[in-house]
């Protein structure tokens, strides 16, 4: 765990604006992000924000990829701890891109060549693997604005997370979304987690608003790319019962994680979009 319940965060949003963040608690286990409930500490950038929302940091050093065992070919890769002098040397490997001091030849088959790939390469592909996932979600986001705040969240803004001095070659991108209190994931609801008494059949009512969307979601230039059970809430209101307080009637279904989301660009034709 990154960040423990009570440690603060600084956020450099994209307009400049800085907004420290007070984490409430973690969602465990972090897969691809680090996904927190947090409370924007009072500031004039703040004001425009609910008391609790949703942190979500792109940070490769805690990517699940780096603890898990893959085959590849006929070799299995071993897993791929985080240092500091890596992640220096893969910024240093794209700073010389950017000034042209050598080409961009990076692709995947470079980490499989020869054995095991030199550690900066590694870092260098979780760093543009989540680099992208952020601008996905960043960019589908924004088509998508006439549906937040229902059937996906809101989105308050994205920038990128300051680590204490000395510690980070990089500033891991992130965003800001809705916190969706009393929520979990459908397949959670229908693994029956966390309440003991609900409903086995969800009412198509919950549904529809959801399907209608995503429906929608090609003319609007976004494909989702991960729908899944884990990539869908479903709210309830609370539950009158002190026995059972998170069994109330569900409100709300709601579409999370854009990471692997497809944008159509402007130049791109209806003929490519298809």
């Amino acid at each position: 765990n990154a960040f423990p319940v009570g440690a603060h965060v600084v956020l450099r949003r994209t307009d400049g604006t800085t907004l420290s963040l007070e984490i409430v608690r973690p969602f465990l286990p972090f897969t691809k992000c680090l996904v927190y409930v947090v409370r924007p500490e009072s500031s004039s950038v703040s004001d425009s924000l609910p008391p609790e929302v949703i942190l979500k940091i792109y940070d490769p050093r805690y990517i699940d990829e780096r603890i898990q065992s893959k085959k590849y070919g006929s070799s299995r890769v071993r897993t791929h701890v985080w240092t500091l002098e890596a992640e220096m040397e893969a910024v240093r490997y794209r700073q010389e891109i950017a000034e042209g001091k050598r080409p961009d030849d990076f692709t995947v088959h470079l980490l499989y060549k020869d054995g095991d790939a030199h550690p900066f390469l590694w870092e260098e592909d979780f760093y543009r693997y989540l680099k992208e996932s952020s601008e996905n979600e960043v960019a589908a986001f924004g088509r998508l604005r006439s549906l937040q705040g229902t059937v996906i969240p809101k989105f308050y803004g994205s920038g990128n997370v300051i680590p204490p001095p000395g510690t980070r070659a990089i500033e891991p991108p992130a965003v800001l979304l809705e916190y969706i209190s009393g929520s979990m994931t459908l397949a959670d609801y229908h693994n029956g987690h966390g309440v003991s008494e609900r409903p086995n059949v969800i009412p198509s009512t919950i549904f529809r608003p959801l399907v209608d969307a995503v429906r929608r979601f090609k003319e609007l230039g976004v494909y989702h790319g991960d729908i899944s059970g884990k990539t869908i809430l479903v709210s309830s209101a609370p539950s009158s019962s002190q026995a059972n307080p998170e069994g109330g009637t569900l409100t709300r279904a709601v579409l999370i994680n854009f990471g692997r989301a497809g944008v159509r660009e402007d130049r791109e034709s209806e003929e490519d979009w298809e």
